[in-house]
């Protein structure tokens, strides 16, 4: 296959590029991200079917998706968000042979697939041996079938013998059954006529016996019908009464009684409301007395004047309130009046008493900051001393027990014990400057905690702060200027006080002020008491009206039912008690006639009976089962008159046996030939198996040769019948991947992939190789050059780089921009 041209509309991110290639090498240079791996993956999806990867193309910022590619073959078009893909090629084996990308990490340790050996195999078939083993297989499965056909035809005339055979024997069997069945038939036809005679006997009583009961039947039943007709005439006259009539008359009866009850009832309600009329009219009276009023026309009046007391009382109860405000006194009023400048006097006070406590709050602080320093050094002091105490008691120690240094021991021990003893005087003499300190520290906290006389005060009237005192003060001065105006308000309110009592006299209520509140609170709620009533007795007139009319159109209904159900009881003739039972005496009378009718139809079902001799079930079972033994008995006779067909030759039998153990001879003998054939055939298989297994041998070859030219040395590679790859260390087969640096592993791969084609040299794909020499040195990358110029002379060979090294290496190269 020769690629021409390739034309790219949309893929990845390119967009509107065409590329011309020429047969052999071609070069394509371009720096990181130019998009070379994007044309080797358009040139391999435009091929085949498009891989998992196709999702990482799908177009940046346009909308067209595909292109088209022109090989030897013609052009081809490619639609990736249409589904529109071609198959020129199969992908799985362009991509093991025909396509090497950077940084691939193809396993040479898994087995090829069945595709790419399989395609090997078939190589190693066409060859002159691997021909003339195919063919000998061909002629010994061709001289086997016949022998097989042979065989199958033979079978055939065994089997028609065995049908010939199995013929006779059956007929011989047959003619033995015929004479038992005939003998088994006479005893079965002498046993049907006894029990003939038996059962038909039984059939001549049972008849006799079932016509005396039928006939006993008729007669009961006759005499129970006259009975019955007798009976029936006592219910003569109910029968000719018009049931409408009567349900209409117990309709009246119905009606009559609810009316009754209505009645009833509706005179109570009457009686009960006529009560609570009397009953409201009596408290109306007593209330509208106490109101000084006679009816209820002057109630209107009074209403108004009430309304009038209750805005008064409003205007009253605003002067007192004003008064009240005006003569409430504060305990800190008399304060205030004694000493007028007293808040600024506390002000001063309290403004004295926080710098005084600022000025001890620093004093402690330095005082506590002194007494840490103290501290500090009490510690160190005390430590040195215990130090050097007990660095005397041990040079004493040692003193006693070396005699030889004991002199040195014992100054060492007195310096010691004189500089502990200085420690010790020295934290002690500190330990009592700093007990003074935490005494005038403690001096101090009781003067910060005395309470100045000013929170004193605050605290005497309750008061949070001197803010709070002010504002006190403010409300004293508003107090002040309200006073003044006490005098005029207080004779405003004894006015309006007189005018208030005035009106109340009018009610019978007194005079006093302290009647006031209780006297309009009592006038308004006897209004409102005196209106509800009113209401009441209205609504109750209203109810009386309707009950009384209610009543009279219940007597009227009453005396209109009377009247119509006296008419019907003249016509019908009937006291109440039978009106009462009429469905009891109606359901009799229908009871005896459905029992006549009843009757009537027994007596017609029996006789019919009778008349057309229908036969109980036993009966009529008896007569099936004695047709039954009649018609055996006769299909018996009919067997037993047919002649029996004649015996066949036992001769016959004999000859078709022995033509038959002549073919079983005879096949035989060619079951030995076909199975001289299939071993035959056998060692055949397992010799072209053998050849054909040896396409391993030639990859071997290719890629070991491939290998050595490019690396210039020989390496440890052992190349598996199943085309994997592995390292021969210390007798050990390893993984190349885990040993291998990753340059010598791309070389590898190479070596590999272009293995591979020349093994199956009859696939002419093209070469795609995507940047994957950019990890070789010079040395190997100029002997690669030479593997790919003479690979170029047998396939197309697309080489993508971004080595700047192999710009330089070939003048005719195609440049992306970056």
């Amino acid at each position: 296959m020769l690629i021409k041209s390739l034309k790219i509309n949309g893929f990845g991110k390119i967009k509107s590029k065409e590329l011309k290639f020429k047969p052999g090498l071609n070069v394509i240079f371009g720096p990181n991200a130019s998009g070379k791996t994007t044309i080797a993956y358009f040139i391999l999806n435009a091929l085949s079917k498009p891989g998992d990867e196709i999702k990482k193309y799908e177009p940046w910022n346009h909308y067209e998706f595909g292109g088209e590619i022109t090989t030897d073959e013609g052009t081809f078009k490619v639609d990736f968000l249409n589904g529109e893909f071609n198959t020129l090629v199969d992908r799985e084996l362009f991509e093991t042979v025909g396509f090497i990308k950077e940084n691939e990490k193809l396993d040479l340790l898994r087995e090829k697939d069945s595709f790419v050996i399989g395609y090997m195999k078939k190589k190693m078939q066409k060859n002159e041996w691997g021909i003339r083993l195919t063919e000998a297989i061909a002629a010994s499965n061709n001289y086997f079938e016949k022998v097989q056909y042979c065989i199958e035809e033979l079978n055939k005339k065994i089997s028609e013998l065995d049908a010939q055979i199995l013929d006779i024997k059956k007929e011989i069997e047959k003619y033995n059954k015929d004479i038992l069945y005939k003998k088994e038939l006479k005893k079965e036809k002498e046993k049907i006529e006894n029990e003939l005679i038996i059962k038909q006997s039984r059939l001549e009583e049972e008849k006799g016996k079932y016509i005396k009961e039928l006939n006993d039947k008729i007669r009961s039943l006759s005499l129970k019908k006259e009975e019955l007709n007798m009976s029936l005439q006592e219910f003569s006259r109910i029968s000719k009464i018009d049931r409408e009539k009567i349900v209409q008359v117990r309709e009246f009866m119905n009606t009559l009684e609810v009316l009754n009850k209505n009645i009833d009832g509706i005179s109570k309600q009457y009686n009960e409301l006529l009560n609570n009329l009397k009953n409201i009219e009596t408290l109306l009276e007593e209330k509208m007395k106490n109101l000084n009023i006679k009816d209820e026309k002057e109630l209107e009046t009074v209403n108004l004047k009430i309304k009038n007391l209750i805005l008064l009382k409003k205007m009253y109860d605003e002067k007192k309130n004003k008064l009240e405000d005006i003569l409430e006194e504060n305990s800190l009023w008399k304060l205030f009046t004694e000493k007028e400048n007293l808040i600024d006097e506390l002000e001063e006070e309290e403004a004295k008493h926080k710098e005084n406590q600022n000025k001890i709050q620093k004093k402690i602080d330095d005082l506590k900051e002194n007494l840490n320093k103290i501290s500090s050094s009490i510690k160190i002091h005390k430590d040195f001393s215990f130090v050097f105490f007990f660095a005397a008691l041990i040079s004493l120690i040692f003193g006693f027990v070396m005699k030889n240094i004991s002199l040195w021991l014992f100054s060492g021990a007195i310096i010691t014990g004189i500089a502990g003893f200085i420690e010790t005087v020295l934290w002690r003499k500190k330990e009592g400057t700093a007990e003074i300190i935490r005494n005038e520290i403690d001096e101090l906290m009781k003067k910060k905690i005395i309470r100045p006389r000013y929170l004193s005060l605050l605290r005497e009237y309750n008061l949070k702060s001197l803010k709070e005192l002010r504002q006190r003060y403010y409300e004293f001065i508003e107090w002040k200027a309200r006073k003044k105006d006490y005098q005029s308000a207080s004779e405003e309110f004894k006015k309006l006080e007189s005018e208030i009592l005035k009106e109340l006299k009018d009610f019978n209520l007194g005079s006093a002020a302290q009647i006031i509140d209780s006297g309009i609170s009592y006038l308004e709620r006897l209004v409102n008491e005196v209106q509800r009533l009113i209401l009441t007795k209205s609504s109750l007139e209203k109810q009386l009206y309707e009950v009384k009319s209610e009543m009279e159109n219940q007597l009227k209904k009453k005396d209109e039912t009377t009247l119509t159900l006296n008419k019907l009881m003249e016509e019908l003739k009937l006291s109440l008690d039978e009106i009462k039972n009429f469905d009891n005496l109606y359901g009799k009378y229908l009871t005896i006639t459905e029992n006549i009718t009843k009757v009537e139809s027994d007596i017609e079902k029996y006789q019919s009976m009778l008349d057309n001799e229908i036969l109980p079930e036993e009966i009529r079972n008896l007569e099936f089962e004695i047709k039954e033994l009649q018609r055996k008995n006769k299909e018996i006779e009919e067997e037993l008159s047919k002649e029996l067909k004649q015996i066949p030759s036992f001769e016959t039998l004999l000859e078709k046996i022995q033509e038959k153990e002549k073919i079983i001879g005879k096949i035989e003998s060619l079951k030995v030939y076909l199975s001289n054939i299939s071993k035959a055939k056998e060692i055949l298989r397992k010799r072209l198996e053998e050849y054909v297994e040896t396409y391993g041998k030639k990859f071997k070859e290719e890629f070991t040769k491939i290998l050595l030219s490019i690396v210039n040395e020989t390496m440890p590679i052992i190349v598996e019948d199943n085309l994997s790859v592995r390292l021969n260390i210390n007798g050990e087969k390893l993984n190349p991947e885990e040993f291998l640096s990753a340059a010598t592993f791309d070389q590898m791969l190479f070596a590999y992939k272009v293995a591979l084609f020349k093994t199956m040299a009859e696939h002419n794909l093209p070469l795609i190789i995507d940047n994957a020499f950019i990890r070789y040195d010079n040395e190997r990358l100029k002997r690669v050059i030479d593997i790919l110029n003479h690979e170029s002379k047998r396939r197309q060979i697309i080489l993508l780089t971004s080595d700047i090294r192999l710009v330089n290496t070939f003048k005719d190269i195609v440049k992306l921009e970056g």
